[in-house]
């Protein structure tokens, strides 16, 4: 039995970035139950439950947490199962694709008392309202950090011998490829995130994702050059039939962060430090950058980075003051819920796998 921990989505410069499409794809799976109901009614903890009880048949289990707040589920995977449950309420709407035949609703707002909660409809509004406007200045801040990075990438990008680079990108796919093989089936991809900025500060489940596994590192996530030397291999690894795992950046949803061939029983990650003992290979952008020419500019890459680091702590400020919204707005909905009725929903659906 394993487990593992991810994001479907990510906090990014440009809003929510989502993934959950990638990661949940009914025709894959046996039953995909949509949970749905407001903030409170126990969405996640019928997840975390349903997780313990698979766990304690020696099942694995992935865990999709959220990017807003890491400690509430969006959704698990048991794959031996092929069973997976997703909470499709916003800001992740997601309504079933094969309704009966792979997708299933699990409505826990059935279970609310609509009469008890009118009477604070006025102060929902008001926490609503509270909740999206400090989520829109957060993602200001988010936004304004991503083009700060941009520029810090862009002033190592400069320094990069792209000659030396490509030799180096074709010394990786020797390794990786050491026998020409072109499958006739194209490999499928499988997109999230495995780090996120949270209400709790930046999280980062990329450990999960690599254990057991053989890892190989690439440093340099100060330059975008690590991005695009993991996108040549996930291209090379798709043309050859390899099913793969994209983990991309928490602010850049569009660029390789990590990836996984699992076939191969290997984690390629970025990482700004190579001193890790447990690295097979390691492949460091540095080597090839041009250093007197870096050094002039280091007191603008220092000035940068604290900019950077100040916007990311006031997006995060934000984050963390929408989620107490969050709180208040779940003691409306715990005070007007009959959690007979969900664990009766519960039971009645574990039973169906135990």
């Amino acid at each position: 039995m394993k487990e593992r921990h991810f994001f479907a989505g990510s906090n990014a410069s440009k809003g929510l970035s989502s993934y959950f499409e990638s990661i949940l794809n009914p025709e894959k799976l046996n039953r995909l139950y949509i949970l749905k109901g407001g903030p409170g009614v126990g969405k996640s903890s019928f997840m975390k439950k349903f997780a313990d009880k698979m766990k304690e048949k020696n099942y694995s289990v992935d865990y999709i947490h959220c990017a807003s707040d890491n400690d509430s589920l969006d959704g698990i995977i048991i794959h031996e199962l092929k069973v997976a449950f997703v909470d499709g309420t916003a800001p992740h709407t997601i309504d079933p694709v094969l309704p009966g035949a792979a997708d299933e609703i699990l409505n826990l707002g059935e279970f609310l008392d609509g009469e008890q909660l009118q009477k604070h409809k006025c102060q929902i509004i008001r926490i609503n309202q509270n909740k999206s406007f400090l989520y829109k200045s957060a993602f200001k801040y988010f936004q304004a950090a991503a083009i700060i990075s941009e520029e810090i990438n862009s002033l190592y990008d400069q320094f990069i011998d792209n000659k030396k680079f490509n030799e180096m990108c074709n010394q990786v796919i020797n390794k990786l490829f050491p026998v020409y093989f072109w499958s006739d089936n194209k490999g499928k991809t499988v997109n999230m995130f495995s780090e996120a900025y949270t209400a709790n500060g930046f999280i980062s489940y990329t450990p999960t994702l690599y254990q057991n596994k053989k890892v190989w590192a690439v440093v340099g996530e100060d330059t975008n050059y690590t991005s695009k030397l993991l996108s040549i291999i996930a291209d090379e690894a798709v043309k050859r039939g390899y099913d793969i795992e994209c983990c991309y950046r928490p602010l850049a949803a569009e660029k390789l962060q990590h990836l996984c061939i699992p076939e191969m029983n290997l984690m390629i990650i970025s990482t700004e430090n190579p001193m890790h003992n447990g690295y097979e290979e390691i492949f460091d952008i540095h080597e090839f950058m041009d250093p007197d020419k870096l050094k002039a500019h280091i007191s603008e890459i220092e000035n940068n980075l604290y900019l950077h680091d100040l916007l990311i702590n006031k997006a995060l400020d934000k984050l963390n003051e929408a989620k107490k919204q969050h709180q208040l707005l779940e003691v409306f909905y715990i005070n007007g819920m009959d959690f007979d009725g969900v664990n009766n929903v519960f039971d009645n659906t574990l039973n169906k796998y135990i």
